[in-house]
């Protein structure tokens, strides 16, 4: 009897699996062309704000990743960060007592090499990359008889 019913638990479960792979909508989007609507308080690619900045080195104490170390520019130091090594953990953002930090949506900045994610304080300052272009931003909700599926926002 054990053997028959884990037999059954497991053709159930394949078959499932068969029903979401042949039925429409898939929760599958098509990215870059589309992407999720992000959530308040999304923690994104640190924004770094020069003119705020105190130098008082928080930032770079408190990331867990060592992704953000002080740069000497003249007489103050200022931040400068590695999104390679960035776990987007915001705890820069969280402890700086200037503001000079906030979140931004962008998260998935790529590049063809490891330099190119290391940001001078200089190149911090400008912020993140817009992407190349707007992609149509889709929201998850959830349907009875589907489960999940995108949806446009409603503006």
């Amino acid at each position: 009897m054990g053997v028959i019913s884990a037999v059954e638990g497991h053709v159930r479960a394949l078959l499932t699996g068969l029903k979401y792979l042949v039925t429409k909508p898939r929760i599958t989007i098509l990215y870059p062309e589309q992407a999720e609507e992000l959530p308040q308080g999304y923690r994104g690619m640190p924004v770094y704000h020069k003119d705020k900045c105190i130098s008082c080195s928080l930032c770079a104490n408190i990331c867990p990743a060592n992704a953000m170390k002080m740069v000497k520019i003249g007489k103050k130091k200022y931040p400068s960060i590695n999104y390679n090594r960035c776990i987007f953990c915001g705890f820069c953002v969280d402890i700086c007592p200037a503001g000079a930090l906030e979140y931004s949506p962008v998260h998935d900045y790529a590049s063809y090499n490891l330099e190119e994610l290391e940001f001078s304080p200089e190149k911090f300052a400008e912020g993140p990359p817009e992407p190349p272009f707007k992609p149509e931003i889709l929201r998850i909700e959830t349907d009875e008889e589907v489960g999940l599926k995108y949806v446009h926002p409603k503006s």
